[in-house]
């Protein structure tokens, strides 16, 4: 099984995908696991600390106010689906699990237009 985890920002998002993925590598013998997220988020440090493959996309969290910045965020919302597209292309997931956070958007939207899991 292949399986792609996507999550980030706080622990409240990054452990439980972390939990996931070793019930999973439990569960499954030989499960292969992708993490994807940010760089900015704790994802980027606890991920490999805890020995799983660690991809990051570009992405932010959108402004609680109406700015121009907004802008900025939406597309690089555009950008993180494009690499969170291609990263799934080539890993080539069974199955797709988003534990919230901004980073799950482009993600899970990528997987879901890509039709993965098949």
């Amino acid at each position: 099984m292949r399986a792609v985890l996507t999550g980030g920002g706080t622990g409240g998002h990054i452990y439980p995908a972390l939990a996931i993925a070793k019930g999973l590598q439990e569960r499954f013998a030989g499960t292969d696991i992708l993490y994807i997220g940010t760089n900015r988020g704790l994802e980027a440090d606890l991920v490999p600390k805890a020995g799983f493959p660690f991809k990051a996309i570009t992405v932010a969290g959108l402004e609680r106010k109406i700015s121009l910045a907004n802008v900025k965020i939406l597309w690089q919302a555009i950008r993180g689906f494009q690499e969170a597209k291609a990263l799934l292309k080539e890993f080539r997931p069974d199955v797709v699990i988003g534990t919230g956070g901004y980073v799950c958007g482009p993600v899970v939207l990528a997987a879901s237009r890509l039709e993965f899991p098949p």
